[in-house]
């Protein structure tokens, strides 16, 4: 498994998962706004047998790529890297969700800038790409924050809740990143 480092601020701590964060992932992740903007795979409704799992996951990982957002003692939040294959083996996607609690407070932005800032010195990726639904706002908002540039709108390029949404897509250079 990757080292993974650990970053305390005054609102949030940037850390590895640990199996004691089962009960607060799957409270905090059990919420149909969340899943209403992560891809599908996620389970809704969201246990803690699913919690286990991908904690089990989370900490097998080779390379650094989970990052747990602990606020208040809780396991809060997620900030995942996912290394792409082939010819975009230099790439990752990113991706987070943090509990509704949270919302609109700045956590989601200065937690993905201490996420990146580690895994972009832990690894060889030079380019980092987000894919956002239409009616997220607020995710775009965090990814402008950051540094991220919109580059374009795939029309019709996700079929969510039973309809067709565009996805606004965003990248990082790694040479950007401040």
């Amino acid at each position: 498994m990757a080292q993974q480092s650990s970053c305390v601020t005054p609102r949030f701590r940037l850390r590895p998962w640990e199996s004691s964060d089962v009960p607060s992932l799957a409270k905090y992740l059990n919420n149909k706004k969340i899943w209403d903007n992560c891809r599908d795979r996620l389970p809704f409704p969201y246990t803690e047998a699913d919690a286990h799992s991908f904690i089990d996951y989370a900490t097998s990982r080779q390379e650094p790529g989970e990052y747990c957002i602990e606020i208040n003692g809780e396991a809060a939040g997620n900030i995942s890297f996912m290394r792409g294959t082939d010819v975009e083996r230099f790439n990752a996607e990113t991706g987070y969700w943090l509990a509704e609690p949270f919302w609109n407070q700045g956590i989601a932005s200065e937690a993905l800038r201490e996420a990146l800032r580690q895994y972009l010195a832990a690894t060889d990726v030079v380019r980092i790409f987000a894919n956002v639904y239409e009616s997220n706002i607020a995710s775009m908002r965090v990814l402008e924050k950051v540094g991220f540039r919109k580059v374009s709108v795939l029309r019709n390029a996700c079929f969510k809740n039973g309809r067709f949404v565009d996805a606004h897509y965003f990248e990082l250079l790694k040479e950007e990143f401040a």
